[in-house]
């Protein structure tokens, strides 16, 4: 029976506890539901405050604007008048009263001084609270006159050294455009310039008050702080609102309140008024509350109803939940292991593949080696001994076999091909530039001017004009995006530099197959880069522009088609202060040679080739074969040997090696083009990459044999390309 109690009594605290902790979070889910529901009324209140401030603000701009249309037209007629007449009586002021009594008290001329000289009720200027720069000739003040009350004025110098002004019935605008507003029990809207001097306010003792220093004389022992703060924003000319502590001036005993404020400025010419409506926080809170607390008391009880069956059901669903998640996390589980180990595979299978296509350049590269002297030395045997011998059927075997393990390496190295078809030419570059600036100029918006400092003669490079125009025009067009709507510049300058000036863009080795690089600039002053978008401006897909207006590969392109030249391309920027682009091109020497009329007439004598390889083997096989044949050959280790036999011998064809000293021999043909450019230029390649098939397209190089080469070979290529010519 004790225990029977003890379990009663432990279930009667659980279910205390249960219902606490129900209570704890219901509560905090109404005060959550409450606190977004308040906001959202008010934050609505506020928006159409704002909207109410802003229309008030534009309603007043297009008031003033209607004067200052009336002035004009007045000095107008009057200016018609004197032509007529030859006199200035001003008598269109006093038909403009009287036809506009609504709003305007009176039209007043005035001298430089400020004396009075005709008016219809006969009161000057007495003092004036206020002054907003229209434009240099007119502008908006509130003055009092003579008779001791305030007016809103509209006021307009003349070329004679007087001024004319429309005075505009301040009571009369606010009762009519500005009261009947109703912002809550106790708000207003009420107007002030850009000093914060109250032009318009329900309470009339107000008008020509500071809104601050006035009312700490008017009301000494109010705290202004809050108001204060608003206010300097007010000043600045900002649109918003406010939660705020001040005080209903006209109210006995001026009551402080917490209150609401939305403003926004008016602008008129180059000054600015501001339209502020104000109401009493209390007027949005109260009513909100009341409606809250009734929702809350209906949603009470049906939550008490509701909120004991949930209590059974939910234990039940606790624990099928929980059940359901065990065999979930294990079917997870399950599946992450599965997917682990075919990952592992697929990283192993990668890696496997990735170590082969590695292996294949240098494979490729030893073998041909071998096989080079193997097939040299089995044709050479062929040559000296009878082809009915049983000597030459070894050598013939020797030769097939070998021949053979060349097509196997040939297929292995045949993986890697890829083609372009984007052929290279001698191309000036001071001419290409300018043609390059005068398609820039022509796309450039009004705002933005193309300047130029091209300082180049007969210097060029090699490369496709078409592709360094796609570059200057990516570069360009992303400046103009840069500059955007202000006025802006693009500066493009190119000179003649040495190789050591890209030591300061770049931190490997500049390739010493140039003597000099034709340096290009293209500068302007748009919005610049900072540096993390500075990191990523090459990666494809990256664009800073918004979605639909840029793909993010024009910068892409751009460093691919310099690469492809062989050149450099950097950028600097920073945020603000523009950017640079800084193109480096390797520049070809060109060299005044007699062009014969036929190639092949130059070849009747002895044929003369220079080839290069850093295997000594090789190099002794071929002046072999070549000997026998009367085909006389220069054969250097390194590319330095080859450009010093070039300047002493007469060469009509340089067949080299692939990668000579670690050098490509692509660029080393493409250094030549300039100087020579009737010289024949085959690569020996090991494996035929995308490097080579774009050279030879391009026309960097005139062919390409695959290795191991023969004698045989190397003159059916010279031959080809003689017939080509």
């Amino acid at each position: 029976m004790n225990i029977l109690m003890e379990i009663k009594k432990y279930k009667a605290l659980f279910m205390s506890l249960v219902m606490a902790i129900v209570l704890i979070v219901f509560s905090c889910l109404v005060f959550s539901i409450w606190k977004e529901y308040k906001e959202a009324i008010i934050n609505n209140q506020k928006k159409q405050m704002l909207l109410t401030a802003q229309t008030m603000g534009d309603n007043l701009k297009a008031f003033i604007e209607g004067y200052e249309e009336d002035i004009n037209s007045l000095c107008a007629m009057e200016d018609e008048n004197y032509k007529q007449t030859g006199e200035k009586n001003w008598n269109v002021l006093t038909e403009y009263v009287n036809y506009h009594t609504r709003y305007v008290y009176d039209a007043i001329l005035e001298d430089k001084d400020g004396k009075l000289l005709k008016s219809l009720h006969g009161y000057g200027v007495k003092k004036v609270y206020s002054i907003t720069g229209i434009n240099d000739e007119m502008s908006f003040r509130q003055c009092k006159l003579e008779n001791g009350e305030m007016y809103l004025v509209v006021k307009k110098d003349l070329p004679d050294g007087n001024s004319v002004s429309i005075v505009i019935n301040t009571k009369s605008y606010y009762d009519s455009l500005v009261s009947n507003i109703r912002l809550g029990t106790n708000g207003y809207v009420i107007i002030k310039d850009s000093n914060g001097i109250i032009l318009v306010h329900p309470q009339k003792s107000q008008w020509g008050i500071s809104v601050i220093s006035g009312r700490e004389v008017m009301f000494p022992d109010a705290d202004l702080t809050s108001l204060e703060q608003m206010i300097a924003r007010q000043k600045r000319g900002e649109t918003g609102v406010a939660e705020y502590y001040s005080y209903w001036w006209a109210d006995p005993g001026v009551p402080e309140v917490k209150k609401i404020s939305a403003y926004s400025p008016a602008y008129i010419g180059r000054g600015f008024l501001i339209v502020s409506a104000m109401i009493d926080y209390n007027d949005i809170y109260i009513p909100v509350a009341a409606g809250f607390f009734k929702i809350g008391l209906v949603s009470l009880g049906i939550i008490a109803v509701v909120l004991g069956m949930h209590i059974y059901i939910g234990t039940l669903w606790l624990q099928k939940r929980k059940d359901r998640e065990e065999i979930a996390y294990l079917l997870e589980l399950n599946k992450i292991l599965e997917e682990m180990h075919q990952s592992e595979e697929t990283i192993a299978h990668q890696q496997r593949l990735q170590i082969m296509g590695t292996m294949t350049g240098g494979i490729a590269h030893e073998f041909n080696n071998l096989l080079t002297p193997i097939m040299g030395y089995s044709e050479l045997l062929m040559l000296e001994l009878p082809q009915e011998s049983e000597s030459y059927d070894n050598a013939m075997e020797i030769y097939e076999a070998s021949a053979k393990a060349k097509e196997i390496i040939q297929q292995i190295s045949s993986l890697s091909r890829k083609n372009m078809e984007t052929a290279y030419k001698s191309v000036n570059a001071g001419k290409a530039l300018r043609r390059a600036v005068k398609m820039v100029s022509s796309i450039c918006p009004a705002n933005v001017r193309v300047e130029e400092e091209i300082f180049l003669g007969e210097e060029c490079f090699l490369g496709n004009e078409t592709q360094m125009n796609q570059v200057i025009l990516n570069i360009c067009v992303n400046a103009i995006h840069a500059i955007g709507h202000t006025e802006g510049r693009i500066k493009i300058k190119a000179n003649k530099v040495k190789p050591y000036e890209l030591e300061g863009f770049k931190q490997f080795s500049v390739s010493a197959e140039w003597s000099s690089y034709i340096r290009i600039d293209i500068s302007d002053n748009g919005e610049g880069m900072s540096e993390e978008v500075l990191k990523q401006i090459f990666d494809p897909f990256f664009t800073t522009k918004k979605n639909g207006e840029g793909t993010g590969l024009g910068l892409s392109l751009v460093e691919q088609i310099i690469h492809s030249h062989k050149g450099y391309i950097f950028a600097e920027s920073s945020a603000g202060a523009g950017s640079v682009f800084h193109i480096f091109l390797p520049a070809i020497e060109l060299k005044e040679q007699e062009v014969t009329q036929n190639m092949e007439s130059k070849h009747n004598g002895v044929l003369r080739l220079l080839i290069i390889d850093d295997n000594p083997k090789v190099l002794k096989l071929l002046e072999k074969n070549f000997s026998k044949l009367k085909v006389t050959v220069f054969s250097c280790m390194n590319f330095e040997e080859a450009r010093k036999t070039l300047k002493e011998q007469e060469v009509e064809a340089l067949i080299t090696e692939q990668y000579v000293a670690g050098k490509s021999g692509t660029d080393f043909c493409m250094s030549l083009q300039g100087s020579y450019p009737e010289l024949i230029r085959i690569i020996m390649a090991d494996r035929v990459t995308k490097e080579i098939v774009e050279a030879k397209q391009r026309k960097i190089i005139d062919d390409y044999i695959d290795k191991p080469v023969s004698d045989s070979a190397i003159l059916k290529s010279v031959k080809i390309c003689i017939e080509r010519i």
